[in-house]
């Protein structure tokens, strides 16, 4: 049972945002407004945090949040087997985790340029089943009751878990290159780049060859429409994550790397022309297969601290 639960540990990630958070109003207020009790974390001092990614912290308000839903979750897999320790230590190993891997897509988005707007936050929150009455949203019972609610009962802001729930969601979409338009039909993104590569010998070359770029466009090749799961293509089969990371990145307001790429002796100058979409099925395995991979090499570099007994 246990190997079957960490192999969806990935998927209860996935769960654990957007709609996750979105738990019932009974939930919320059938503790008679009791006021949130410190909860203390094992080996750990109250307020100290679980642990830190690249130097920020994953506080143990916000690690017992999500550490909640994994036992109830457990708790149902398990129900009246006895396992109540062994519980206990898996959900909290999974929670860690899950909570490290949240805050690097966290990082990897901010790298990336992605941001929510506030119109995109207030448009999901009026989307909250909780927050309609009589068949709208109720600004007034959303601002005075249901915001101050959930910050005293789990010491976190809704409004900023939402924000990062839709901002994993945003970048799940983006190495995926698919946005959802419906449960059966994606749409998945091409991308096209002007690529112009030279093996240099030294700096002065590189800087001629760059400079006869400006004048050379024959020398730039196309390559694509292609999925971001052909990336190789770009540069002749080689380049590294971070190499990656910065090209896709790139868009009409930025189109052109501010240096080139160079792998070994070879220069390559990367110029973006457009992303558009086509009609795809696509399931989730596909969807977060090269987002895994990436994940996984930020965390081999990553400074990972855990506080955790």
């Amino acid at each position: 049972m246990l190997d079957i639960l960490r192999k969806n540990a990935r998927s209860w990630l996935i769960k654990l945002t957007l709609g996750a958070i979105i738990i019932s109003f009974a939930f919320f207020f059938g503790y008679n407004r009791m006021t949130r009790a410190k909860k203390s974390i094992k080996g750990l001092a109250p307020g100290q945090a679980v642990a830190t990614v690249n130097g920020v912290e994953i506080s143990d308000t916000e690690f017992s949040f999500f550490f909640d839903r994994n036992m109830e979750r457990l708790k149902g897999a398990f129900k009246g087997e006895g396992m109540a320790e062994t519980i206990h230590k898996f959900a909290q190993n999974m929670t860690l985790q899950q909570m490290i891997q949240r805050q690097l897509l966290l990082q990897t988005s901010r790298s990336l340029g992605i941001r929510v707007t506030d119109a995109e936050l207030a448009a999901t929150i009026r989307k909250n089943p909780e927050l309609i009455r009589d068949g709208e949203f109720d600004p007034i019972f959303y601002r005075h009751q249901y915001l101050p609610y959930f910050e005293n009962r789990f010491g976190i802001n809704y409004e900023e878990l939402l924000r990062q729930d839709l901002t994993i969601n945003a970048l799940e979409r983006l190495f995926a290159g698919t946005e959802s338009k419906a449960p059966e039909q994606n749409e998945s993104a091409l991308w096209t780049f002007e690529v112009a590569s030279k093996a240099v010998k030294d700096e002065a070359e590189e800087k001629a060859f760059l400079d006869s770029l400006a004048k050379n466009r024959s020398a730039f090749k196309t390559v694509g429409p292609i999925p971001i799961e052909e990336r190789a293509k770009i540069l002749n089969g080689r380049g590294t994550f971070e190499d990656f990371e910065k090209i896709f990145a790139l868009n009409a307001a930025h189109p052109v790397l501010d240096k080139p790429v160079k792998i070994g002796d070879e220069v390559f100058v990367v110029r973006f022309v457009g992303r558009k979409t086509s009609p795809v099925k696509a399931t989730q395995e596909k969807q977060t297969e090269f987002l895994d991979s990436w994940i996984r090499e930020q965390a081999k570099t990553a400074n990972i601290v855990t506080y955790l007994q």
